[in-house]
């Protein structure tokens, strides 16, 4: 500080003023506009911290209620719960009853995740029909997990909004077994830093359809002899659809890999970005 002292005034660091008679020395005194940099970029941080913090849970409305006898969605459906509520950025009902999609209750929820299957369930209504439809023509989110693709045979725009669906006598799948799952889109907000992984469960194949779809993760079947699409997204209207055909029971989804897949396929299906791990 000898040193700063000595020089002529017009040298001097404006962050290092002279210090008057009787002042104790400082290692750094702050001018004013430097104290004023730091009070603004205090108040955005704390802002910043605010935010996350009083950020507001996606609504999250699973609908299930009737499969396969082989797929347990008794229990599938409080797995899936617990995988979503576990990172807090969600809030989920459930629903048993495929009718709710006629209730203008839907309004309130971001993302609806169909946890069915089989196409021995009557078809739903038309109001219901219309209702999902609408839901995510109008800018929400749809994810379609497993055996959901099977369902509701005759309504023909259901496989327009799932992008690829299983048809009676054409879909199928080998003997549940491991296979490699392969990420296809590596910078897709939902696959971004996952790897390629080992999964044991069914394998869909030869499923229907013809409409555009972005494959993020895919396998090959022995059963179909070719790649299949596991995991895709498509745009219907201005909401989004996100497709895992992985998740034949919990034994399947449980593995940390499927586990990331759901909760950010949700996230994205609700807003389009992913923020969970």
């Amino acid at each position: 500080m000898d040193q700063v002292r000595g020089l002529p005034t017009e040298q001097r660091l404006p962050c290092f003023p002279s210090l008057k008679q009787g002042e104790r020395d400082l290692p750094v005194r702050f001018t004013n506009f430097t104290t004023r940099r730091m009070i603004l970029f205090l108040w955005f941080a704390g802002l910043s911290i605010s935010n996350g913090l009083t950020q507001e849970p996606l609504k999250v409305l699973i609908i299930t209620g009737f499969d396969s006898g082989s797929h347990k969605w008794r229990e599938t459906t409080p797995f899936v719960r617990s995988i979503l509520e576990e990172t807090r950025r969600f809030k989920v009902s459930v629903s048993e009853d495929i009718s709710v999609l006629e209730s203008s209750s839907l309004d309130l929820y971001d993302t609806i995740v169909l946890n069915f299957g089989f196409w021995e369930e009557p078809e739903p209504s038309q109001e219901a029909m219309n209702g999902l439809l609408e839901f995510v023509r109008q800018g929400n989110g749809l994810v379609s997990l497993h055996f959901a693709c099977s369902s509701f045979q005759n309504w023909d725009t259901y496989e327009e909004l799932l992008g690829r669906v299983w048809k009676k006598g054409t879909g199928g799948h080998g003997p549940r077994g491991k296979f490699m799952v392969n990420m296809v889109a590596r910078f897709h907000p939902i696959t971004r830093g996952l790897l390629d992984f080992e999964a044991d469960d069914e394998l869909y194949a030869r499923l229907s359809g013809d409409s555009d779809i972005e494959i993020l993760a895919s396998a090959h079947s022995d059963w179909s002899g070719r790649i299949e699409p596991i995991v895709f997204v498509k745009q219907y209207g201005s909401g989004r659809v996100y497709h895992n055909g992985l998740g034949h029971d919990v034994r399947a989804r449980q593995v940390e890999p499927v586990r990331a897949l759901v909760r950010r396929g949700v996230e994205w299906a609700a807003t389009g970005q992913v923020t969970v791990d």
